[in-house]
């Protein structure tokens, strides 16, 4: 048989046994060596190929969308350097735990080691950052069935979600003598429990309990960890992606247990401690909260789904499962008692201190476009949020009881992809307002042209402060040893780019807006397309906004008979 033809067989049947796993979507990026994959996957009337330039864009708009679908999704590739561009998505997705499967295409193993053109080391490219490695014959000597490597794949993703690595070398001719049409269909397998009940809440009765949940979890969530804090009478700390809407779910948890005094006790956590916290999910967004959960030595419980372990070690009780399967199959006690009261009490003292402090700030400030996207953007989009400042505002100064789809790339905090995860969402579940800094912006910047290519509903708001905002936070911008033009030059990193400008050349409609109600009206509207919302401010004065703000809130609590 001739290679090619050969070559589209064994990919046909690939594609199809992943299509009756449930995937449905492949991100392909432009090359030769990719052809038998490529045409598998046109072949296969069930998975939809979206076409992306770049490779890392590509990785990370696949990881957006398996994101919103909840299932895996493929990225194809040519051989050579295109492989390594995937890496950076590719660790998010490992230390997200969603699901995605790499397909790279190879030379033959016979060129292997050799200096023929667009070659190098395939093999095992990505070390421990995949749950699996496979790294298929060549076709023209089968001793792999498509049919296995589907086994192979689906298997190592459903039993620990990730990245699955498949290299497939491919020898020419690449493109066959007959058309391929897809196999049939089989009838696709039902995913393995993965919780068995071990009576992991049993040490709650009788206790005053703290729940913190943090991460994007499963449907039902929501649902099922109020019904479990309304049983064991605890206030919930959630993290902005965290699904939380019922009674027990505090709106302002950063500003609560980052509340200090003149000596910077974070007094709340000391007055209200628990007796036991329960922790769902990752790693929370908000400082204070982690760095009191390491410090406390408060009985902790974790249930991660992860097979990373707890990076605070602070756990005394380590689960690993799916959150909601642990609270779906676990009893709660019934704990009556007002612990949680308190809680949201001094919330609502927050809340009112926010909003005065929010009101008496110039705009645009910061903190006022975090509330606003978080609070105002259209019900039915999700938000995305990028890391470094955009998710920590949000997670201060918005609230956080809502049902609102919450989406962040908080695996390894990066800020690269960020629009490409954010457009790859949209692909998924539809309309998305994503908050951007400047410069997660510039770092994915040619994504904003695929995104205006394929007309998503992408609503990208960047904040523009000339720089890495963070940096102002942290002990270099302060420190005796660092001259302040070394700072700009080496962290901070001013750019004086426009970012509207930028993303008109690419094709997106882009607009600045520095009025605060013009800004409401704007983030509120319908999103029925893709465009881009530039709000300039200025990076001199983040440390005077934040400070003002929970000196506000501070000053608040500290007269609350809650914390007597």
């Amino acid at each position: 048989m001739n290679p090619g033809d050969e070559s589209v067989r064994f990919c046909g049947e690939l594609l199809a046994g992943m299509a009756d796993r449930g995937v449905t979507q492949a991100f392909v990026s432009p090359g030769s060596r990719n052809t038998p994959l490529v045409l598998a996957a046109i072949a296969e009337p069930r998975i939809e190929t979206t076409s992306v330039r770049d490779e890392r864009s590509a990785a990370f708009m696949a990881v957006g969308w398996a994101k919103g679908a909840g299932l895996p999704a493929i990225v194809m590739c040519t051989s050579g350097s295109a492989a390594a561009h995937y890496f950076p998505g590719i660790v998010e997705a490992d230390q997200s735990g969603t699901p995605l499967v790499v397909m790279t295409s190879d030379r033959p193993i016979r060129l292997r080691g050799t200096g023929a053109p667009q070659t190098m080391d395939q093999t095992e490219l990505y070390g421990s950052h995949v749950v699996r490695s496979i790294d298929g014959e060549t076709i023209d000597e089968p001793r792999t069935s498509g049919r296995s490597i589907v086994d192979l794949t689906c298997g190592s993703v459903a039993a620990a979600p990730g990245a699955v690595h498949v290299n497939l070398p491919f020898d020419e001719p690449l493109v066959p003598t007959v058309e391929h049409r897809a196999p049939a269909a089989e009838p696709s397998d039902r995913p393995p429990d993965r919780y068995h009940p071990v009576g992991t809440f049993e040490r709650l009765a009788g206790q005053r309990v703290l729940i913190v949940a943090s991460g994007r979890q499963e449907p039902g969530f929501a649902a099922a960890i109020d019904r479990f804090a309304q049983s064991v009478g605890a206030p919930i700390v959630a993290d902005p992606q965290t699904p939380v809407s019922g009674p027990n779910a505090l709106g302002h948890p950063d500003l609560l247990v980052s509340a200090h005094d003149d000596d910077g006790r974070r007094f709340v956590l000391d007055a209200l401690a628990p007796d036991v916290v329960v922790r769902l999910g990752p790693l929370p967004t908000s400082k204070p909260l982690w760095e009191w959960l390491e410090r406390s030595g408060v009985p902790q419980i974790h249930v991660e789904r992860s097979r990373l372990g707890d990076p605070l070690g602070s756990a005394d009780v380590s689960v690993v499962a799916d959150p909601l399967a642990v609270l779906e199959a676990e009893p709660a006690p019934s704990n009556p008692n007002d612990y949680a009261a308190r809680w949201l009490s001094i919330d609502s003292v927050a809340g009112s201190a926010l909003d005065a402090a929010l009101a008496a700030l110039p705009f645009p400030n910061e903190p006022a476009v975090a509330r606003t996207v978080a609070d105002l953007s259209p019900a039915a989009s999700a938000l995305f949020l990028a890391s470094s400042r955009p998710i920590r505002d949000v997670d201060a100064f918005a609230t956080h009881r809502g049902g609102r789809d919450v989406l962040a790339n908080r695996g390894v905090n990066g800020i690269d992809g960020m629009i490409s995860t954010a457009a790859g969402f949209a692909m998924a579940t539809g309309p998305v307002t994503a908050l951007l800094g400047d410069v997660a912006f510039l770092h994915d910047a040619t994504s904003v042209a695929e995104v205006a290519r394929l007309g998503l509903p992408l609503r990208i708001v960047a904040v523009n402060n000339d720089g890495g905002g963070i940096f102002e936070f942290l002990p270099q911008a302060r420190s005796d040893v660092l001259d302040r033009v070394d700072f700009e030059h080496l962290w901070a990193t001013p750019h004086g780019l426009s970012l509207r400008e930028i993303a008109r050349s690419l094709g997106m409609p882009a607009r600045q807006i520095d009025d605060h109600g013009e800004f409401v009206a704007s983030i509120s509207s319908p999103i029925d397309g893709p465009e881009l919302i530039e709000v300039v401010t200025d990076r001199s004065q983040l440390l005077d906004h934040h400070g003002a703000i929970r000196l506000a809130i501070s000053e608040a609590l500290r007269g609350s008979d809650e914390l007597q």
